[in-house]
């Protein structure tokens, strides 16, 4: 068994898990929950009063100097010391021509990470003085840990979730193998898709490259449940057997042999990519290294991103963006074939 039996104990289990997170003395956890709890109607209102029971109790240690936190965290806090917990919005999403735009507020108090800075290369060594998923800290946010045909396999929450029930897969996390994908690590994603749909119908997988939207140098790919098709696995796109060309260049495959070759060549190359693990299907995005050429709304775009799904967090933008200016933003992130 992998997480749960069907998609409603799993459900279950997120939102149970996220529960027991909260403490009177633990302000990333609260963070973490709350992101998490305005994903859709059923988590907010599962969340709402214990939510709200904890940000009471942190309030009342900030107050009296006691709460202690990371930097980052008390930055956060800050922000929402002034706010009603019940204003925070749930994600609000449009369709714009082609593409969709999700509304995320959570997202604006995200502190910078890797994933907005430059690289030179998709590779780089791992790093122990680093963050990685192996930190003591992170054993609460662990919503399962088991095997998976041989290979350990850590799942955890994302703090500040952008995917429907986003999930980060840490694969033999003991290995501290660096950010790079391995023909090994594609087998398993790759049977992981296909095999864990039909327990989680909509279960789908992205992977992030380094230079491609990465953040943490500790090899994970980031898993979510979502029924309907992403935008990249319309019918009418070329690598999908249509007639229209898609704003990046995309390689779809439903062969992991063939998809781990090309896979292959863009690493010994040293191209960013990401991709998308979705059934029996693959695809591959080779695209430009983050930072470069992006607009500031799709700077550090990964997986999601480049499959036409866009998260923004603030009202002027969801409001503003157009399907030409998505299209746009995606074609600078384009590599040449």
């Amino acid at each position: 068994m992998f997480i749960a039996e069907n998609s409603d104990q799993f459900k279950q289990l997120f939102v149970g898990k996220l529960k027991t997170m909260l403490s009177d003395d633990e302000l990333g956890a609260f963070i973490l929950v709350l992101a998490n709890s305005r994903q859709d109607a059923f988590l907010k209102a599962e969340l709402a009063d214990v939510l709200q029971n904890n940000f009471t109790a942190l309030k009342g240690r900030y107050a009296t100097g006691v709460l202690e936190a990371t930097g980052d965290d008390i930055d956060v806090f800050r922000q929402l010391l002034d706010i009603e917990l019940d204003d925070i919005p749930l994600w609000r999403t449009k369709t714009v021509g082609d593409w969709e735009v999700v509304l995320n507020d959570m997202r604006q108090l995200r502190p910078a990470r890797a994933s907005s800075q430059h690289f030179k290369s998709i590779k780089q060594h791992f790093d122990e003085t680093k963050f990685h998923f192996n930190k003591p800290f992170l054993e609460p946010e662990k919503l399962w840990q088991g095997d998976y045909e041989g290979s350990a396999i850590s799942v955890l929450y994302n703090k500040f979730p952008f995917s429907d029930y986003h999930l980060l897969l840490a694969i033999s996390p003991e290995k501290n193998q660096p950010q790079l994908l391995t023909e090994e690590n594609h087998q398993i994603l790759s049977s992981m898709a296909l095999n864990v749909d039909k327990v989680f119908p909509g279960f789908g997988i992205g992977f992030n490259s380094f230079a491609a939207g990465a953040s943490v140098n500790h090899f994970h790919a980031q898993g979510f449940v979502r029924q309907q098709p992403l935008p990249i696995e319309a019918d009418d796109w070329k690598h999908n057997g249509g007639t229209r060309q898609y704003p990046l260049n995309v390689r779809h495959f439903t062969n992991s042999v063939k998809s781990w070759r090309y896979l292959k060549r863009l690493i010994e190359e040293d191209i960013a990519f990401n991709c998308i693990y979705r059934r029996e299907s693959c695809y591959v995005v080779a695209r430009n290294y983050q930072g470069r050429v992006s607009p500031g709304w799709l700077d550090g775009a990964g997986y999601l991103d480049v499959a036409g799904v866009m998260t923004v967090s603030d009202m002027e933008t969801f409001d503003r963006l157009s399907a030409d200016e998505i299209e746009d933003g995606l074609g600078l992130l384009r590599r040449p074939s």
